[in-house]
């Protein structure tokens, strides 16, 4: 997983054969779009990862929908096993 830092959320869903729609996006606080939690079925065990990356004005939504061309470009700054608890500021 230390690998998929630096890549776009897009290519790790393509490695992890994940489609976005199967995706948990993950806000907080309620429209700051901060991670996205998956299920990686490409590696085996199958395992549940949080893709973290930066916050940016542009990932802001008040109706909580994010476009996939937006959060597949955002490039992963973070990447933790989603039993991992994590504190956002």
């Amino acid at each position: 997983m230390e690998d998929w830092i630096g890549k776009t959320v897009g290519e790790v869903l393509d490695l992890c054969q994940t489609r976005y729609a199967d995706v948990t996006l993950v806000d907080e606080p309620p429209g700051k779009l901060r991670a996205v939690e998956l299920d990686c079925v490409a590696r085996m065990p199958a395992s549940r990862y949080v893709l973290e990356f930066d916050y940016r004005p542009e990932l802001f939504s008040a109706a909580r929908h994010w476009p996939e061309s937006l959060v597949g470009a955002q490039r992963i700054t973070a990447v933790r096993n989603a039993a991992e608890p994590q504190a956002y500021p």
